[in-house]
């Protein structure tokens, strides 16, 4: 055989090919349905993992408090500084109306029950809520107490880590200001 019809064989080949793959296999209206779908079953799925668990077992997340600065403390009943602290975020939340700011305390108790438990003895008035499967990464720390603020939309205006003194006036002062931004 000469070069010529050889060429002409392959280039013909090569063409045949091309169709049927483009025949068979490549479909692009398909592959975007498909790809829609899978995107679709991951917002479901996210929509599904909840960022907290309420203390009748609501799932939430941070979005409900949109409109709201929000205050969160991650907090354990075997913790000596959460406990020293408590009746400090306790005079604060008693110093603003729930319509302004949100109280999130995050329980990292092993049993949900001790958290809930020792806040009903000590008669705090603090909701408490456990970490859902999608507990945002920011507010995962290595030291409890913790604390963050998040303005009326959501972004972080102040971290604490450790203990402090919530019933400051400067901090309550602070707390004013951000909530009439």
């Amino acid at each position: 055989m000469n070069t010529k019809k050889i060429f002409t064989i392959a280039i013909l080949a090569i063409s045949i090919i091309g169709m049927v793959y483009l025949l068979v296999f490549d479909k692009p209206a398909d592959k975007v349905e498909a790809r829609t779908e899978v995107v679709e079953a991951k917002h479901r799925e996210q929509q599904n993992k909840s960022e907290l668990i309420n203390a009748e077992g609501e799932r939430l997340n941070f979005a409900d408090f949109k409109g709201k600065v929000v205050f969160i403390n991650n907090w354990a009943s075997w913790c000596p500084p959460c406990i020293a602290e408590m009746p400090t975020i306790e005079k604060l939340k008693n110093e603003f109306s729930e319509k302004d700011l949100a109280f999130v305390m995050v329980s990292f108790d092993q049993d949900p029950k001790k958290g809930l438990n020792w806040m009903r003895k000590k008669e705090f008035d603090l909701p408490v809520y456990f970490p859902g499967q999608n507990y945002p990464q920011q507010y995962l720390t290595d030291v409890i107490p913790a604390s963050f603020i998040l303005d009326k939309e959501g972004k972080l205006l102040h971290t604490q880590m450790g203990m402090a003194d919530y019933s400051n006036p400067d901090f309550i002062r602070q707390m004013k200001a951000w909530i009439n931004q």
